[in-house]
């Protein structure tokens, strides 16, 4: 990925009948959790032109206030708001037009569609010059139920940005407050429409997202803080327990990395064992491993003790491996990126008596 940190975003839409005052509310909570940007649309088709007129400009103004960057998707024709920072060029705008923004908004930066340019494209860019170190570059978001980008896909225009140094922004869906007029979630990513910001938001990091928003405008406070908690450099996973016991505070303190050469039914990590080399590691109940258990070599692996590892598949009972808990199934998809070298950790939580989940 390009930027270290991963930015992130909300998604706003005046016009659209959410009253001023909520929009602003949310932004100030936005703000207040360590979320950067603000992404507006100027031409939604079902727009209340007189109430996105009054709305945007006090939305604008707050964002800066507040320190955010604001995103604006544009239409050409239309004057460039004061108070926008990125400006996104949706269709319309010639190679042309996008050099003379670049020269007239020295202090702006061009934001590309990352879902629909072509490396020709970026090409002739170049050639008109546009300065390719001063843009980025933002998928689209798909209203419309299964219309939505591939992971594939996704992933392949990630790399073509990142080839040419411009990181790249997506979207996740809001599951409590979606956007009208369909009410169907904006995410990028077609397989995510119906998952929960955090799970969304976490995959699209481990593709090499450098910016996350939100696209429907009504998230509520856990998605919000869900978004906020989201690493681009470090996994998170949650490892549901049976009961609490001293080793979760050990293991959910510590980021674990994959090791460079990947085994076939787990997934190991580098330098585990040296964490737990003054522990007493207890012996657990003997049970067998399945998919997605998080497991760890006790004291009768011999020098293998304190070694960490997930399983991939199902795994025989061993009374030298304790089974600390497991990656709950709705999370399991996300371990397929934990490919060599890659940087994860814990968050614990306990499982009810029943062991139905959380």
């Amino acid at each position: 990925a390009i930027m270290t940190k991963l930015t992130k975003g909300i998604s706003l839409y005046p016009g659209l009948g959410r009253p001023l005052e909520e929009n602003l509310r949310r932004l100030e909570e936005a703000a207040e959790l360590g979320i950067t940007r603000l992404f507006l649309s100027f031409h939604i088709p079902e727009t209340d032109p007189a109430a996105f007129d009054r709305e945007v400009e006090p939305l604008l103004r707050r964002a800066r206030s507040l320190g955010l960057e604001t995103v604006g998707d544009l239409v050409p024709g239309r004057p460039v708001p004061e108070n926008l920072t990125f400006l996104r060029l949706d269709d319309g705008y010639t190679p042309e037009a996008m050099a003379a923004l670049q020269k007239k908004y020295p202090d702006r930066t061009l934001v590309l569609n990352a879902s629909a340019l072509t490396e020709d494209q970026l090409e002739t860019l170049d050639r008109q010059g546009v300065d390719l170190g001063r843009v980025s570059a933002l998928h689209n978001f798909y209203p419309h139920p299964h219309t939505g980008l591939s992971e594939e896909y996704l992933l392949r225009q990630n790399r073509l940005f990142h080839r040419y140094g411009i990181p790249v922004g997506a979207f996740a869906a809001s599951q409590s407050g979606k956007r009208g007029p369909l009410g169907e979630g904006l995410p990028t990513l077609e397989q995510a429409r119906h998952r929960s910001v955090s799970l969304a938001a976490r995959q699209l990091a481990a593709l090499g997202t450098d910016g996350i928003y939100i696209g429907d405008d009504g998230p509520d406070r856990q998605e919000l803080e869900a978004l906020a908690r989201v690493s681009g450099e470090v996994l998170e996973l949650t490892l549901q327990v049976w009961e609490d016991c001293p080793l979760y505070g050990i293991l959910a303190g510590h980021v674990y990395e994959t090791r460079p050469d990947e085994a076939e039914e787990v997934i190991r990590t580098v330098n585990s064992r040296a964490l737990w080399k003054d522990v007493e590691i207890p012996e657990y109940p003997f049970r067998r491993c399945h998919a997605g258990d998080v497991t760890l070599d006790n004291p009768l692996y011999g020098r293998y003790a304190g070694e960490l590892e997930i399983c991939k598949t199902e795994l025989p009972a061993d009374r030298r491996v304790d089974v600390l808990g497991r990656i709950p199934e709705e999370e399991r998809f996300l371990l397929r990126y934990l490919k060599g070298g890659k940087k994860f950790r814990f968050r614990v939580v306990e499982m009810n008596p029943r062991g139905s989940g959380i």
